[in-house]
């Protein structure tokens, strides 16, 4: 007996051909999905690595704003008392002057001769109020005064008549510039 196949042959291994090149195209397309799940789960897990790195990092540098804050603090004081300690040292220094300044009017001021009434300072002006027996008295002192290293630029500011137990007084005002004798003194020139 003699079997005749009435199949195509040629149908079917083209067919078979496009089975197998399906089966590798969906193999191929599932290993790339596969892949990409794998980089996508690879990417999705480093980024909540970094968010969290991130969040740690944040809350040190709250904690470090919070110490900067802190040290801001700490230097504003600082400046504050270097501020305080300056304005102390001025203090010493213009009590020390002004020390030295009536030192040096006391021991000027001839005592049978003239009478001091009134002395006062506002900043690096002092003026000098009394009473004397006449201008020459008056005019010898400021020339005595103006030698003094605390004390320059004297103007007389008034002189009246004023009767005081029965005398016939000069009533006078001087003002004067306060200086530092260091910044006052000059240093002599060298000869040349």
């Amino acid at each position: 007996m003699i079997r005749i196949n009435l199949l195509p042959v040629r149908e079917i291994k083209r067919r078979n051909k496009a089975k197998k090149e399906l089966t590798l195209a969906a193999t191929g397309v599932a290993l790339l999905v596969a892949l990409l799940v794998v980089f996508g789960s690879y990417k999705i897990m480093t980024v909540k690595g970094l968010q969290s790195d991130l969040a740690d990092l944040q809350n040190k540098k709250k904690q470090y704003d919070t110490r900067l804050q802190e040290i801001k603090k700490l230097e504003e004081e600082k400046e504050l008392l270097l501020t305080r300690i300056g304005v102390i040292e001025q203090l010493k220094n213009s009590a020390s002057l002004t020390v030295h300044v009536l030192d040096d009017v006391a021991g000027r001021t001839p005592s049978d001769r003239i009478w001091l009434t009134d002395l006062s300072q506002s900043g690096n002006q002092v003026q000098l109020g009394g009473m004397s027996l006449d201008n020459q008295t008056i005019a010898k002192y400021m020339v005595d005064l103006e030698g003094s290293s605390y004390m320059e630029n004297l103007v007389l500011v008034k002189s009246d008549m004023k009767k005081y137990a029965d005398r016939d007084l000069k009533a006078f005002t001087i003002t004067s510039s306060i200086t530092t004798p260091e910044l006052n003194e000059q240093t002599p020139a060298t000869p040349q």
